[in-house]
């Protein structure tokens, strides 16, 4: 999926800085690892520890159909990572009428205690409405399966 994502930014956003993915750790979770996290939150088995306390300082999560990149922020700000989305989809194509496949990007921060805050992205597609109140939920949904795995991985 990380070829198709790369392959899409070069096409579709000649602009965007690929090596940010490139030069990331990648990190691939399939579903019985991700429900055995889910399990080990809900039992007390795991505890949930702050962000900056994780090691990983650059790094791809994928699970399902999204790839989150995740960059410790340096800036001495209350934000421990920044972060993009990107989630596979299917749109439509303007020129054909047909479906193909794309990726959604949603870009957000967050901090110590993983309180997340959306920002602006540059890589839309054309004619798609970017819907705040959508990217938040999404963003909801995930973060729980993120704090998790951070946690899981914090020494």
């Amino acid at each position: 999926m990380l070829k198709r994502l790369v392959e899409f930014l070069k096409n579709n956003h000649p602009d965007a800085n690929i090596e940010e993915y490139l030069d990331a750790k990648y990190i691939q979770l399939n579903n019985l690892q991700l429900k055995q996290i889910a399990n080990a939150l809900n039992n007390g088995k795991l505890s949930t520890k702050p962000a900056s306390n994780c090691n990983a300082n650059h790094f791809i999560f994928h699970f399902g159909s999204t790839l989150i990149l995740l960059q410790k922020d340096t800036t001495n700000t209350s934000k421990v990572y920044q972060v993009e989305l990107s989630w596979e989809t299917d749109f439509l194509s303007i020129r054909s009428r047909d479906k193909t496949k794309g990726f959604y990007f949603i870009n957000f921060e967050f901090d110590n205690n993983y309180n997340t805050t959306l920002q602006k992205t540059k890589k839309t597609i054309k004619g798609h409405i970017n819907n705040t109140v959508k990217n938040q939920e999404i963003i909801d949904k995930i973060m729980p399966i993120l704090k998790g795995f951070m946690s899981a991985i914090t020494d």
